[in-house]
């Protein structure tokens, strides 16, 4: 294939609703407990061990492995990296259905993770298993279907640093409805600790709270603590969250233990000796001397900055625009500007790169995907292999 308009044409001949929607439910009805992603990658790997295809799985922690597969090409141009993330969870509000049994209801399917991310993981199965019936691709086409991705994006990192690759695209699948999204900010998430000495309530001037303290350092930590420019691509960062507040074991008894978690997303510039730092410096103004504190960065991935113009926003958009009748949005607007995604790592690596995946993610029950946004991404996907020079 030379051009993206027939790779087009020959990958919508290719990819059919149907396989796409029966791969989706399949993945997406594999539970994954403790977050432990081995019975979706099982599925990922059997459905990609044919013909043409080199899959091989590499369990970095015990039932947690990566699922990489590649289509060699003939070297003309460098290699397409379709990288998913197969650790989801479902929400634990009430859905309509069971989530591990995924249903189709006005043309959409619903179902466990499908939007962060297993329906776009299911799309590139779906692309690649039919990649070796096009003819030889110009360059190589590589799945990673990583695990853990949350947050620190264990899975991609260990696989680029022990095969990469180092050069060519990527597509991370994060959802984006099928625009094509091209930055997000690091993340920060962090724990204060505190202890005090409980004391029962008649007792209590014996006592050092440290649910008090909590509550203190729960109000003082706002954006304004932290020391940061602001930064034209993500002008909606820096963005805090201080998500959990926990202490005590008695409605009658002084807590003498509580912890305080949040989550910042943050701008090129901060990091985390800075964001740390300017943490502890609230903690200690605040806290009372008698209540001991410990204060910890517990998670960080990094800002992604990706791709603005180039070969593969030009070659996704062409794709795009003949699949669904429309070019693609090119944005950097919320809520993705907010996310963690695996693009981070993946642009780090040397890789030109966007995110455009399927679905809007909203962590609520009930979540869905359209079979159109499905079905479309397979085929771009493919085409993009196939047809990008």
């Amino acid at each position: 294939m030379a051009d993206i308009a027939g790779a087009l044409n020959a990958a919508t001949e290719a990819v059919t609703e149907d396989r796409v929607v029966e791969l989706a439910r399949m993945i997406c009805a594999a539970p994954t407990p403790d977050g432990k992603e081995g019975a979706v990658a099982e599925i990922v790997a059997g459905a990609l061990e044919r013909p043409g295809i080199e899959v091989h799985l590499m369990e970095l922690v015990t039932g947690r492995p990566n699922v990489i597969a590649r289509v060699r090409g003939t070297g003309e141009r460098p290699p397409l990296v379709l990288n998913g993330h197969m650790d989801a969870h479902a929400h634990p509000g009430p859905w309509s259905h069971d989530p591990l049994d995924p249903w189709i209801e006005n043309d959409r399917v619903y179902g466990f993770g499908i939007t962060d991310m297993l329906g776009a993981v299911a799309a590139m199965v779906a692309a690649v298993e039919v990649a070796p019936t096009m003819g030889p691709l110009p360059g190589d086409l590589i799945m990673q279907a990583v695990m853990h991705h949350d947050t620190i994006g264990l899975g991609t990192k260990y696989v680029l640093a022990s095969e990469g690759p180092n050069e060519g695209y990527a597509i991370c699948g994060e959802p984006s409805g099928l625009a094509i999204h091209t930055g997000n900010g690091g993340a920060l998430k962090w724990e204060v600790r505190l202890r005090g000495e409980t004391a029962h309530v008649s007792r209590q001037e014996l006592a050092r709270d440290a649910l008090a303290a909590a509550v203190d350092v729960y109000n003082a930590i706002e954006i304004d603590t932290f020391d940061y420019e602001p930064f034209d691509r993500l002008p909606d960062l820096p963005r805090l969250v201080k998500g959990e507040i926990q202490g005590g074991f008695a409605p009658g008894s002084v807590a003498d233990e509580a912890v305080v978690r949040g989550d910042l997303r943050y701008v090129p510039g901060m990091d985390r000796h800075n964001v740390m730092a300017r943490i502890k410096e609230t903690v200690d103004r605040v806290c009372p001397d008698n209540i001991e504190r410990r204060v910890r960065i517990t998670a960080v991935q990094n800002p992604f900055m990706g791709a603005t113009e180039g070969k593969l926003i030009d070659s996704i958009s062409e794709a795009h625009a003949g699949a669904l009748g429309s070019a693609p949005r090119v944005t950097n607007e919320l809520p993705g500007q907010a996310f963690i995604t695996d693009a981070a790592d993946l642009a780090r690596a040397g890789l030109e790169t966007v995110v455009y995946g399927v679905g809007q993610w909203h962590d609520a029950p009930d979540q869905f995907v359209e079979i159109e946004e499905l079905v479309a991404s397979a085929r771009i996907s493919l085409a993009l292999a196939a047809g990008m020079s």
